[in-house]
């Protein structure tokens, strides 16, 4: 009984660890700025910077723009979400885990 307690308290614990592109969306931006580039031309410069630096990730379309998902074992760790709307576009990097931000954000500071 104490086993299966215990194996079921590490697996909700593994569990409620992961997190979703919604969840860390959703979360503060660590890095936000506007640039007069398309969302593509964009989400294009910081991608080739990211996969020069070994990040891995994936990209997606998005309404208006694009984002980029970089994840591990407990799940997305970091979304850029690019958007194009009104003549400008607009890009927001946030993260779930800290250790990794300053590398990923000067690529996403550069390309603007």
């Amino acid at each position: 009984m104490k086993v299966r307690t215990a194996l079921s308290l590490t697996v909700l614990a593994a569990l409620t660890a992961c997190a979703s592109v919604k969840d860390v969306r959703d979360r503060d931006p660590v890095f936000y700025g506007s640039t007069q580039r398309s969302a593509e031309d964009y989400t294009n410069c910081v991608a080739e910077s990211w996969k020069n630096m070994g990040v891995r990730f994936e990209r997606k379309a998005v309404r208006n723009g694009f984002e980029l998902i970089q994840s591990d074992s407990l799940g997305v760790e970091a979304v850029l979400t690019t958007t194009h709307w009104k003549g400008k576009t607009e890009t927001r990097l946030s993260t779930r885990i800290a250790r990794r931000d300053q590398s990923i954000i000067e690529p996403a500071n550069l390309c603007l």
